[in-house]
């Protein structure tokens, strides 16, 4: 059987104004803000089962559509005179469908929420998505402890007895 394909589309400028550290940082490097912006939906993708794809507005630059992956976020720069949202919508109606493919959108675009939920698609806040983030950064913090506590301190597995003889001998106690 055909595994259903899940797309999570964000409008990442909506998703940095919608954070007031970023929205600041974005004033002095939009290029930092995109970064940290990416960074994150790709460690949310290592504990979530979507496909990222992460669209910033290039409507006032002139330049054809550029799309390129950031540790397997898709990312795509819209071309000249072309908005995220008009690609997300666009992206929406070639794309869903009930029985293929689920696709989520984290904007908080009051007009392009509509627009997309009238394709078929799931809405999410940016708001929302902040909680999401900040979630999985929690349990992915949780796993790796996890996975430290379990790891041995030495190579190999000896006792405690053994390891306290050991040192003695390297100590020259014996």
């Amino acid at each position: 059987m055909r595994k259903k394909r899940r797309v999570l589309l964000v409008d990442g400028y909506n998703l940095i104004g919608a954070n007031s550290d970023l929205y600041r940082e974005a004033q002095m490097s939009l290029q930092l803000a995109r970064d940290k912006v990416l960074k994150l939906l790709s460690e949310y993708q290592a504990v979530q089962n979507y496909e990222i794809i992460c669209v910033f507005d290039a409507y006032e630059v002139k330049s054809k559509e550029a799309v390129m992956d950031y540790y397997g976020i898709e990312v795509v720069y819209t071309k000249e005179k072309e908005t995220a949202d008009e690609f997300i919508e666009r992206f929406v109606y070639d794309n869903y469908h009930p029985f293929l493919c689920d696709i989520s959108v984290v904007t908080s675009d009051l007009t392009e929420q509509n627009a997309i939920f009238a394709y078929g698609a799931y809405r999410i806040s940016s708001r929302e998505m902040w909680l999401n983030l900040s979630e999985a950064d929690k349990n992915i913090s949780k796993r790796i402890k996890a996975i430290n506590e379990k790891l041995p301190r030495t190579k190999l597995d000896i006792s405690d007895e053994i390891l306290a003889e050991m040192e003695k001998l390297r100590r020259g106690e014996n």
